[in-house]
């Protein structure tokens, strides 16, 4: 679990630099097509919020306890349902709002069924 934690945090924190990158050039300078400040927002946030849980998820890759995965699961579900409400301005944002939950709720199921006794 402790390298499957690291990997993912690296990789929530890639996919964080995306958005943030993808919100500023499309969303509010419209580079590729029109801007969408709502949407821009929406990534934008989502973005944070993807940060806060891959730094998170580094910090308490050896924890034997469930902060960690706890509150992952919590900044990743409302990741989850602001990208359900983005998806509908985007079609990327489900795929976003998958993700999140699938990292989130799996990750917290993954640690509280191998780790019972703590």
């Amino acid at each position: 679990m402790r390298v499957t934690k690291l990997v993912v945090g690296i990789l929530l924190l890639v996919l964080a630099a995306w958005l943030l990158i993808d919100g500023v050039a499309n969303g509010i300078l419209g580079i590729w097509t029109d801007p969408n400040y709502v949407y821009a927002s929406l990534e934008i946030i989502l973005a944070g919020l993807f940060i806060g849980a891959g730094v998170v998820y580094i910090v308490q890759e050896d924890s034997p306890f469930l902060g960690g995965d706890i509150t992952g699961l919590i900044l990743l579900v409302i990741g989850g349902i602001i990208g359900i409400v983005g998806g509908f301005m985007d079609r990327w944002m489900f795929l976003y709002a998958v993700i999140s939950l699938v990292v989130g709720v799996g990750f917290f199921i993954w640690h509280s069924k191998t780790c019972e006794d703590i």
